[in-house]
């Protein structure tokens, strides 16, 4: 890992900025390059991930169908889309989207946690909804990932993959 001084200079004090690559490795995404331009001065930091292995794109679908079901662990690589048409839920990947681990239910927390943003009758009974899910999974749903990168998971034997 080499410090190398910049010619760009650092947004917050307009002293040089310095760069450091570093090469790794990690679960599930394989092979990566973390770039940082970092300012010595006031320590403004500007970090990217560059991805090296890409695999097939492909989509995950899982039934989601008791309890159990709820604490399946799932890798959402940076690049991939979530859906639970059920519940009309849908988590798409943005500019700065990273991967995560999490469980079904932190996804469906996660997604009852946004409906508090919505003030609406809508967000009132999908939120109703997602409660019964998490207490006595009371309907079944669907989790999709659409992942362009194939690096997504779902942990458990009974994931549907599709390639694209």
């Amino acid at each position: 890992m080499e410090e190398k001084m910049t010619d760009k200079m650092c947004p917050n004090c307009n002293d040089h900025l310095f760069y450091i690559e570093y090469y790794t490795e990690i679960p599930y995404e394989g092979k990566i390059t973390i770039m940082t331009y970092l300012c010595k001065s006031c320590h403004y930091r500007d970090v990217s991930i560059k991805r090296h292995d890409i695999g097939k794109p492909k989509i995950l679908k899982l039934k989601i169908k008791n309890k159990n079901d709820l604490k399946t662990i799932v890798y959402r690589s940076p690049d991939a889309s979530i859906k639970i048409p059920e519940i009309e839920a849908e988590i798409s990947p943005g500019v700065a989207s990273r991967g995560y681990i999490t469980t079904v239910e932190g996804l469906i927390t996660s997604i009852k946690e946004k409906l508090s943003l919505m003030d609406s009758h809508d967000a009132i009974f999908i939120e109703e909804r997602i409660n019964n899910i998490l207490k006595n999974n009371s309907e079944e749903i669907t989790l999709i990932i659409d992942d362009n990168s194939g690096k997504s998971k779902i942990n458990s034997g009974r994931v549907e993959i599709i390639e694209k």
